[in-house]
């Protein structure tokens, strides 16, 4: 799946990568996602983006290629990715800082991110892939591990940096697919309520599925619904999860004093609802939220594999790679919620 200008994604034929380094793996591409940050290439919303570039950083497969320096990979393999690559031997990675790491790069956003081609193809060159990959257990679906390297690591980070705690009533706006799983997370942490703002039925409908108290914005004002819901409160906890202006301004407006907001989906040039001062007087912590899956993944692989966690269970269609296309045009006109490539 090709970019070549705001608007224009194609299915395009292009060279099968080569390994480049000692520490590569040629991965033979099984399922790929498509992400709601993949929409903000589609847009041309991100620099730096090439016509041509191969799009795609939520994907799994079977190892195709080793490089001569891979030593903890197999051919034939089933693994899944990190959304983005990274030493793993430097300090700021043994810190946990991985986004810091000299190495970072992530798939398939362009040059300002690294350079790296995606994951919406058949087959993909994956960089330090003995750090990248991570093996799936073999009772595990493609399906269910597919998340595990971006969009669920993403929602169980907001769940930890945001500090929610046992007792906390949470606000989580935006009910698509990073919300529908920070909805799934959060019962892991213990909060009283959680509550979850969408305007669409069916996404709602996955919410209260997931444990969310449901909150349909054309019902009248959300933060008077919750307050009515939680006895005069506002959040503890409130997490944006949807990367535009209306859902920022709503997200700062149910948070508490003293509340923290977690950011997860994609501002890029989105202003503050308030001032640094408004800030400031209401004690509000704000963080934002890049996914962390090399902390979290074996955890998140855990919590599938005993059936606490299913993420698979917001996938609305599977198709074929050939209908890439038609699959951003429905996501991005919100007509299905989380499409799959399925490649083999």
């Amino acid at each position: 799946m090709c970019w070549f200008g705001p608007g224009d994604v194609r299915v395009v034929d292009v060279p099968k990568p080569q390994l480049q380094g000692g520490e590569d793996v040629i991965l033979r591409v099984t399922r790929a996602a498509v992400c709601g940050s993949d929409l903000h290439l589609l847009h041309g919303k991100i620099p730096q983006l090439a016509p041509g570039t191969v799009l795609g950083h939520e994907f799994v497969g079977v190892v195709e290629e080793v490089g001569p320096a891979v030593r903890r990979l197999r051919v034939g393999q089933r693994c899944a990715a990190a959304m983005f690559v990274a030493c793993g031997r430097c300090p700021q990675c043994w810190a946990g800082r991985h986004p810091r790491c000299a190495e970072y790069a992530m798939f398939g956003m362009g040059d300002l991110m690294g350079g790296l081609a995606g994951g919406q193809a058949e087959y993909v060159r994956v960089p330090l892939a003995e750090m990248t990959l991570c093996p799936i257990p073999d009772t595990m679906a493609d399906e269910a591990a597919l998340f595990t390297g971006d969009i669920l690591a993403t929602a169980y980070t907001a769940c930890e940096q945001s500090a929610m705690g046992p007792g906390d009533l949470v606000a989580v706006v935006g009910a698509g697919p990073v919300g529908l799983l920070t909805v799934a997370c959060a019962r892991l942490f213990g909060p009283a309520r959680v509550f979850a703002v969408d305007p669409i039925p069916e996404r709602r409908e996955l919410a209260r599925q997931l444990g969310a108290w449901p909150i349909d914005p054309a019902d009248g004002d959300p933060i008077a619904t919750l307050r009515q819901l939680s006895g005069g409160s506002r959040a503890d906890v409130v997490i944006e999860a949807v990367g535009n202006q209306a859902a920022l301004e709503l997200a700062w407006r149910l948070a508490a004093t003293g509340a923290t907001l977690a950011l997860v989906g994609i501002l890029v040039d989105e202003p503050w609802p308030q001032s640094a001062g408004q800030a400031w007087l209401r004690n509000l912590t704000i963080r934002t939220v890049v996914g962390q899956p090399y902390r979290h993944r074996q955890t998140l692989l855990r919590l599938i594999e005993s059936g606490v966690l299913q993420p698979q269970s917001i996938i609305s269609q599977s198709v074929p790679l050939s209908q890439a296309t038609e699959a951003y045009a429905a996501m991005d006109a919100r007509r299905t919620l989380k499409p799959v490539l399925h490649l083999s």
